[in-house]
């Protein structure tokens, strides 16, 4: 759903093409929770299998963007990864982006469960 209503839509907006590929660091990784102050005593939702890393983008006319590289460059590269995790939130019960803090600097975390974060 969120392929479809979010990210082929913001694809065409925002760079007249089409995603052929999400670029993804995995979902099942059984591990705590990190923070930026360490490990938790808290288990990820990758752990159960309810999260998935999305690091990038490909696109039919060969451009590849990601987070790490593309974020805070203000193009519309920019503007579509934007766009992406803000639609995100519509279909995730949480999405984390770079804006939510530095481990997420290169990618977007996207939970089935949790509290309604979008950041």
């Amino acid at each position: 759903m969120w392929e479809r209503h979010g990210v082929q839509p913001a694809a065409q907006e925002y760079l007249g093409a089409t995603a052929t590929v999400f670029r993804q660091v995995g979902s099942y990784n059984c591990r705590p929770i990190r923070t930026t102050q360490g490990a938790s005593t808290r288990w990820s939702t990758h752990s159960t299998g309810d999260a998935i890393d999305i690091t990038g983008f490909d696109f039919s006319d060969g451009r590849r963007i990601r987070l790490i590289a593309d974020w805070d460059d203000g193009t519309e590269e920019g503007q579509f990864l934007r766009a992406v995790r803000d639609s995100a939130c519509t279909w995730f019960a949480t999405t984390l982006s770079p804006d939510y803090n530095s481990l997420h600097a290169d990618h977007f975390h996207l939970q089935a469960r949790g509290w309604g974060t979008c950041r």
